[in-house]
Formats: C-alpha cells, structure tokens, sequence
C-alpha cells in the first residue's frame, strides 16, 4: 500500500504523539509502529545518528519508514547532552541534571526526523527554544522525562503540562518536523 510509512520506536509516548498527529492532519498516510532496537553510532553529530539510524531500520523492515532522534541541548555546553540525553538521564537522574545548568538554564529541544524509501533518505528538523526549570511534579510520561523539566519560550508551562492541551502542538518540536515531512511528502508525488 503506497501511503502506508512506518514509525520506527519502542517508546509508546513518541508513537502516540506520532499517530495523533497523522490522524488529525493527515488522515490519508497510515503509520504504523515498528519498535525496533538499533544500534546507535557514538557521535555528537545529531543528523549522522538519524542517518545511520535509517539506514539500519530501513535494512530491517525493508519498507517506508520514519524514525526521529531527538534531544536536549544545554545552551551552556557545546551540543551537549544532545545524542546523550537518555543516557546523561539515566545517569544523573533530575538531581544531577538540575546542577549542570545551575549558572545558564537556557536549552532547546532539537528533532531530526528521517524517511526512507529504500532510495532516498529526507530530514526534517524541529526545535523549540526554553529554559530548564524544577517543576512542583516531575512526573511525565516515564520515557519522555526532559518534558518535566523543560518550559518552552513564551509558556508558563512545561511541555509535561502542555502535553493533552492544544497549546502543546504549537511548541512541540516532533510536531514541527511532522509538518515538515507532510508538506514534502504530499508534493513529492506531485513533482
């Protein structure tokens, strides 16, 4: 089936922010999931992680598919946790977070996402510029935990309590990188 696209992840968040995304906007392009563990190259680069990415996931599934990679970046680190951020999180945990930007809370959240056809591979970026800040509840959803802490631009609110509000999809930087690769994949065949 031609607008049938994969998304690759095992993190049920991300596939359920992904899935109503498509729904509502672009109800035509079935996704479906496709958790699949891959080994991530070790760089800082954060468009050479996703491209490989692609290409490993692509190599498996062997079908359309969309994967994304996204981070963290403290402004007062050069890109920095970046690629890292799960694993500085698992580290360091909120406590240890908290003391790396005790002098310059200034971050952003930057996405790349990628498709692949088997020819081609697209990237799309989405970011959000913010500050890091110690919320009165540090629940999130337990696999996406920088939305806690991290309060974009313009919002009095973490991106954990903009999640079920329609504020959230203006500051969501996956969302962002979604409409980008919608606006491109709809012209593609038209080209």
């Amino acid at each position: 089936m031609k607008n049938e696209i994969y998304y690759v992840t095992g993190n049920a968040g991300k596939f359920e922010e992904v899935s109503e995304f498509f729904q509502k906007k672009c109800p035509e392009l079935t996704i479906k999931q496709y958790a699949l563990d891959i080994d991530e190259i070790q760089s800082l680069d954060q468009k050479a992680v996703v491209r490989d990415k692609v290409k490993k996931a692509y190599a498996a599934l062997n079908k359309p598919l969309l994967l994304d990679d996204g981070g963290i970046f403290f402004e007062a680190y050069h890109q920095f946790p970046g690629t890292l951020s799960k694993f500085v999180f698992q580290g360091l945990g909120f406590k240890g977070l908290f003391k790396l930007v005790e002098e310059d809370n200034r971050a952003a959240f930057i996405l790349q996402l990628a498709y692949t056809d088997g020819k081609q591979i697209q990237l799309f970026e989405g970011s959000c510029k913010g500050t890091v800040v110690i919320p009165e509840d540090l629940s999130s959803h337990p696999q996406l935990p920088f939305t806690a802490i991290f309060k974009p631009n313009g919002s009095d609110k973490t991106l954990a309590e903009l999640r079920y509000t329609p504020d959230f999809f203006h500051y969501s930087f996956r969302q962002q990188a979604l409409k980008k690769f919608v606006e491109w994949y709809i012209v593609k065949d038209t080209v």
